[in-house]
């Protein structure tokens, strides 16, 4: 079917595997887990790593149903995921590799920066760090894509309480001719009424 959905699991799968094994790796390193990154700090290196995982998840989840996703996204927004996944995925690979070559006795952990370190006299950065910026460049998608799925569950929602409203209104109709009095029939028929318009 869908060369670019393909791509996007496959990606999605193999983030997870190599996302999965770096918060190990980085604790026997001696990197600190709870210092912030991104722009405006809004990370730490545990809640980073939460996020690509519950990311990978999001798209998993809407992936699964090949069709709609077809149908809510356009090819060129499909490949912009594909690449930003690509990237994102690109930086988790990185990560491993330098955490692969990290040895305590040569490189020291910079305690006040997250994912930094001195190699020999050098400062250097892990490439987690790059994810902060994929992640930024596909959460609109990952935003629009939640929200074209809950604008069709409301429509599913209204669907369903049109037609208890409908059923309640055969039934009050009947009820209304022998038990409910003029102002009780008029409120009865107010709020149905505003129910219809809320939907």
């Amino acid at each position: 079917m869908a060369q670019s959905i393909t791509s996007i699991n496959s990606l999605l799968i193999n983030l997870k595997t190599v996302n999965r094994s770096l918060p190990m790796k980085l604790q026997q390193s001696g990197f600190d887990s709870n210092l912030s990154l991104g722009a405006e700090q809004e990370y730490t290196v545990k809640t980073l790593i939460s996020a690509i995982d519950s990311l990978a998840i999001q798209f998993l989840t809407l992936t699964a149903k090949r069709n709609q996703f077809i149908q809510r996204t356009s090819f060129s927004e499909r490949k912009e995921i594909e690449s930003c996944l690509q990237q994102l995925f690109i930086c988790l690979e990185q990560t491993q590799q330098q955490l692969a070559d990290f040895q305590p006795d040569r490189d020291r952990c910079d305690n006040s920066r997250a994912l930094t370190y001195q190699h020999n006299d050098e400062t250097r950065q892990l490439s987690l760090l790059d994810a902060v910026q994929q992640i930024d460049l596909i959460k609109p998608y990952s935003r629009m894509l939640d929200m074209v799925t809950a604008h069709e569950r409301i429509h599913a929602l209204s669907a369903v309480l049109e037609t208890l409203l409908s059923k309640q209104q055969q039934q009050i109709n009947e009820v209304v001719d022998s038990e409910l009095t003029r102002e009780q029939s008029d409120a009865l028929q107010l709020s149905q009424y505003l129910i219809r318009q809320a939907l």
